[in-house]
């Protein structure tokens, strides 16, 4: 079988949840929906189409030399293997919010975020653009959407401060606006799909730790696991 994985899920559910991946890409158990406040959307929105097409260094002397450009592009990787486990394949598939398009002719993927960025989160997110970049880099087909030339990856983060009003009946959302960059490491990448996460899909469901915060969720409504 091929499975089809989110970038997203490498952010936090591989971490923080081995059984709740295995679940939903072995079994197609979801871990419940998260609805998101109608303002994140909004300032994803706004983030972008004051972005588009603009060079960032124009605009703060912080943020990269390039352009930005390529909102929401739906990528899919080849597959990818491992022969020790014929029966599974994987294929990323995700929509990435954004391309840096560099002077020089390169290439960045970009994801967007609103709210401040620890460093532990940065590491997490780190995997996540990895998989988005693979995908980019490593085509399923020549029909879908890649790049050749990428130089490197990162997060371009909003943290919101303030609230302002200009006194005409009208207000907004001051904040901080910084790039995160991160080095391409693809062969790495596809490392971890073919050591660790093919071996984790083929083999017998993992066993949930009491740590895991979805199975903490489920256990409320009197789940159980019962191991083979």
């Amino acid at each position: 079988m091929t499975v089809l994985i989110s970038p997203s899920d490498f952010a936090f559910l591989y971490d923080q949840s081995k059984w709740g991946f295995y679940n939903k890409y072995k079994n197609g158990i979801k871990r419940p929906t998260v609805i998101m406040p109608k303002i994140f959307t909004l300032i994803d929105h706004s983030f972008k189409e004051s972005f588009l097409n603009q060079n960032l260094y124009s605009i703060c002397k912080d943020l990269p030399d390039a352009t930005f450009r390529d909102a929401d592009k739906w990528v899919v990787s080849k597959e990818i293997s491992n022969p020790s486990f014929p029966d599974i394949k994987v294929q990323i598939r995700g929509k990435i919010d954004a391309v840096f398009a560099y002077p020089d002719e390169s290439f960045a993927i970009i994801d967007l975020k609103t709210s401040d960025v620890s460093n532990q989160y940065a590491e997490k997110y780190k995997r996540q653009l990895m998989a988005y970049s693979y995908a980019v880099k490593n085509p399923e087909n020549s029909k879908a959407f890649h790049l050749d030339n990428l130089k490197n990856t990162g997060l371009l983060i909003f943290d919101p401060k303030k609230f302002h009003i200009d006194y005409n009946s009208k207000g907004g959302i001051k904040g901080d606006i910084r790039w995160l960059e991160y080095e391409l490491d693809l062969d790495g990448f596809e490392s971890f799909i073919v050591d660790e996460v093919i071996p984790l899909l083929a083999g017998k469901e993992p066993a949930p730790t009491n740590e895991d915060p979805q199975w903490e969720y489920l256990k409320q409504f009197g789940f159980e696991f019962v191991e083979d």
